[in-house]
């Protein structure tokens, strides 16, 4: 690359700011950056379409495992969910509906893929390859998510299957369930889903377990006519309903693991009343119930609610099998005891690389100042940023969800909370006349030991969580996936964090030719979007 000069006139880049990702994080972040009037946007969509998980999976029974009145932007409130816990298709519908309302479908990128990120220190510009071509953009702004993309499954010998393999993540609807063998490889969330929908469509389905999963019961019912009516009629109460859904779920996922010192005891009695009372109740079998029972503390990783998942095992057609699995075979899956079971369909539920695990970094390289490279940087040293949005190393990058990223109940909180710590730096940017901003080596370095020490008073540091296998711990052994503030703490932060944190600076053309806009006010030209009403 050949260095600038004084002479030279600063190059500018094609965006002012690049969003990766058209899921709800990409859809909140391009919504907030125009309602504070930025709209020299990009959003960059590697898929066909915009809705990112809600896109890909499509598999039987997806759908939210919050309250779908919890689950929504407290700017756009839908008052017509047509259930408690809303399907995915739903889900679907309305990020199409938010992208529209607010006139940001126009800014995405489809079948753009960014397979690079490089940091430009001469002209305080990100260079990315996004379909194998070039393009520049001022800032960019990872929304892709904690679930990068799907874990490749290391099992011996999958690739000698005959059969039919289907993934929850890209499931083939072509594929006829009915009458057929399956084997389903997880327990988690998306196989929590899946079982209950297709055990009695199979002839037999084999239900491949590795670590147990609390359950909870899930009350989950249509939406009355009346209450819709309701929302309609009254915005204000559905947004108590909604704060209060979000709340709940917040205590039931986050709240009483991360004061366990204050609420070991609740979170203790629940376990209790969750392993001697419903499980008792949804599994007839001792034997079969007693694998299904975690014998970690509740919280440890993230618990699934359901109505049906449990009985699903009373079923004369589904086998619980907890062996760990040696091969899979051109038949079937043979276990480390030797068994053999033969199969037609195997289903894959096997997880995601998340956002802290440098592979997600190796094939799609971020590389900022100095030869800072994230994957490098996550392999060989503890996550560490600066409110879960920043990290030292990485100018003018923010993400949506970084280490210590997530908070509160449900995942629109936690987007609306980032987008304004990102949209607050963006405009304090352009008011200083900077172009680049970087957050201080030194801020980070004190958020992150704040937020250690915090989390060593919870459950993750000082319940019985050894045999969780969770992702909330990354492969340092640190609960890097947790922010451990509640919804509120965050919210007030985003609002409130001191802007010195960052360090804001021009290109040293710009300080030689003294250009206009380098350490001047640059607010005025932006001017307030408000949605069609």
């Amino acid at each position: 690359m050949t260095r600038k000069n004084a002479t030279h006139s600063p190059e500018q880049p094609d965006h002012h700011i690049a969003i990766i990702g058209a899921g709800i994080s990409g859809i909140g972040m391009a919504i907030a950056l125009r309602r504070a009037g930025i709209d020299d946007v990009a959003i960059f969509e590697r898929a066909q379409d915009i809705g990112g998980t809600w896109r890909d999976n499509t598999y039987p029974g997806v759908g939210v495992d919050v309250p779908a009145q919890g689950y929504q932007f407290s700017f756009e409130l839908k008052p017509d969910w047509s259930r408690v816990f809303a399907k995915g298709a739903e889900v679907k519908s309305y990020i199409d509906h938010c992208a529209d309302r607010y006139d940001v479908r126009r800014l995405v990128r489809l079948n753009s893929e960014v397979t690079s990120r490089e940091w430009d220190e001469d002209w305080h510009l990100w260079r990315l390859t996004v379909a194998g071509q070039s393009r520049t953009a001022r800032y960019v702004i990872n929304a892709v998510g904690p679930f990068v993309e799907p874990r490749p499954p290391n099992i011996p010998g999958l690739n000698d299957f005959h059969g039919t393999v289907l993934q929850s993540t890209a499931w083939d609807h072509r594929v006829e369930l009915a009458g057929q063998r399956v084997a389903i490889i997880g327990t988690g969330a998306s196989a929590v889903q899946i079982v209950p929908e297709i055990a009695p469509e199979v002839a037999h389905l084999d239900v491949y377990q590795r670590t147990p999963i609390w359950v909870a019961p899930k009350p989950d019912f249509a939406t009355p006519a009346p209450i819709v009516n309701a929302f309609r009629r009254i915005p204000a109460v559905q947004r108590l309903v909604r704060n209060g859904a979000a709340g709940a779920m917040e205590i039931f996922l986050m709240g009483l693991a991360l004061n366990h010192e204050q609420l070991q005891s609740v979170n203790r009695a629940g376990t209790r009343a969750l392993r001697e009372i419903w499980y008792r109740i949804q599994v007839a079998n001792p034997e079969t119930r007693r694998k299904l029972t975690p014998d970690y503390d509740f919280g440890c990783k993230r618990p699934a609610t359901s109505n049906a998942y449990l009985r699903t095992f009373n079923r004369r057609n589904v086998e619980l099998v907890t062996d760990p699995i040696r091969r899979v075979t051109e038949t079937g899956i043979e276990t480390a005891a030797g068994d053999h079971r033969a199969i037609d369909i195997l289903v894959l539920a096997t997880g995601f690389r998340l956002a802290t695990d440098p592979e997600s970094y190796r094939r799609t390289p971020v590389r900022g100042r100095d030869g800072f490279d994230l994957a490098s940087f996550l392999t060989e040293h503890r996550a560490r940023s600066y409110e879960s949005v920043s990290m030292p190393g990485l100018p003018n990058y923010f993400s949506i969800f970084g280490p210590y990223g997530w908070v509160g109940g449900t995942w629109h909180d936690l987007v609306e909370t980032a987008s304004h710590h990102i949209t607050r730096v963006i405009r304090e940017s352009a008011h200083r006349g900077a172009t680049a901003v970087e957050v201080r080596e030194h801020a980070a370095d004190r958020w992150t030991s704040w937020a250690v020490e915090r989390m060593s008073h919870s459950l993750w540091a000082q319940g019985n969580c050894g045999s969780a296998n969770s992702y909330y711990y990354d492969h340092h052994g640190d609960t890097t996936f947790i922010r451990p503030m509640s919804a509120r703490e965050t919210w007030r932060a985003a609002r409130t964090f001191d802007l010195d944190d960052y360090d804001f600076r021009c290109t040293e053309v710009d300080l030689v030719r003294s250009e206009p806009g380098c350490n001047t006010t640059a607010l005025d030209a932006y001017e307030p979007a408000t949605p069609d009403r």
